[in-house]
């Protein structure tokens, strides 16, 4: 077995888990489901490249992979669960959308866990040692200057308290009869003036306390009512218009299968040279989607031109 491109794989295994999403959230279940088994295909089959185990059927090569300790059981199991579910929608047509969820979440964890470990570990850089060895000397003389830089600066303010307690007790000290007299003497005045205020004017009180205090009124608002918003019109999805079909014809004698994958047991049927088919769509670069006897089948898209009228 030739060795495989192993970047252009990867990067063909999360396009196509791309699509199969896109189709999910198009309500294209049935196609999504196919399109998790053909990228679970890509998988295993870069899976075995890796592990050196020749190419046979998905399933065989699932249990060799795991017989080979290769793959956990969970995810052999997850393996053939997504398998189960493709092969069941391409032959009975399985349209369900929680089979199509489920292919479609066991498929993401596995690509995830394909891409976790491999793709993000990193080694550290050989210079962090030193550099935090030599972190502890730079702080301690920091830490030191610090703490003689708040001895200083408490010492000052040491100095200057007590500078301050000098002062107050000098100006205290020279306070004398003569300067508290002076003092007094506007006190003793203010006091007086208070005095006879109060007894020369008593009839300008009484009139002060017996007019009544001014009424007032107030303005009483009234409030707009408030209306309510208008009500919010959702419109339905429209949906696309359907396209109609186009008419294409075979180069080459032509395998018409059920399912978009090249094993024996799904060939349906067989279209000779120039013969006209009926082509619905593309269902990837490989594989094209046709109806064959009232239902949808796959034939390869490199043995089909479009009939031009």
């Amino acid at each position: 077995m030739g060795k495989m491109d192993q970047p252009a794989i990867w990067d063909k295994i999360q396009r196509n888990a791309q699509e199969a999403r896109r189709l999910a959230e198009q309500k294209k279940y049935n196609l999504s489901m196919i399109k998790s088994r053909q990228t679970l295909e890509y998988i295993v089959r870069l899976q075995c490249d890796k592990a050196g185990i020749v190419e046979g059927a998905p399933d065989d090569m699932i249990r060799q992979l795991y017989a080979a300790k290769w793959v956990s059981k969970p995810t052999a199991e997850h393996y053939l669960q997504i398998l189960a579910l493709g092969v069941n929608a391409a032959k009975t047509g399985d349209g369900s959308a929680s089979n199509a969820n489920l292919a479609l979440k066991l498929l993401t964890e596995e690509v995830y866990a394909m891409a976790g470990p491999g793709r993000s570990s990193r080694p550290r850089p050989a210079s962090s040692s030193p550099q935090r060895q030599s972190q502890p000397p730079r702080q301690t003389a920091t830490s030191a200057a610090r703490r003689q830089q708040g001895s200083s600066k408490s010492g000052h303010r040491s100095g200057s308290s007590s500078s301050s307690r000098s002062r107050r007790k000098r100006s205290r000290a020279g306070l004398n009869g003569g300067d508290l007299i002076k003092l007094l003497i506007p006190i003793v005045l203010i006091v007086i003036l208070i005095v006879l205020i109060r007894v020369l004017a008593p009839k300008r009180t009484e009139t002060n306390e017996t007019t009544p205090a001014p009424t007032t009124t107030e303005a009483v608002t009234t409030e707009a009512p408030t209306t309510a918003p208008p009500p919010v019109t959702t419109e339905a999805p429209t949906t696309p218009p359907e396209t109609e079909p186009v008419t294409y014809k075979t180069t080459d004698t032509l395998n018409v299968r059920k399912t978009p994958a090249l094993e024996s047991n799904n060939r349906i049927g067989k279209l000779d040279p120039n013969k006209t088919v009926e082509y619905v769509g593309d269902y990837d670069d490989t594989w094209a989607i046709i109806m064959y006897n009232g239902q949808q089948a796959y034939v390869s898209k490199e043995f089909l031109t479009e009939v031009t009228e």
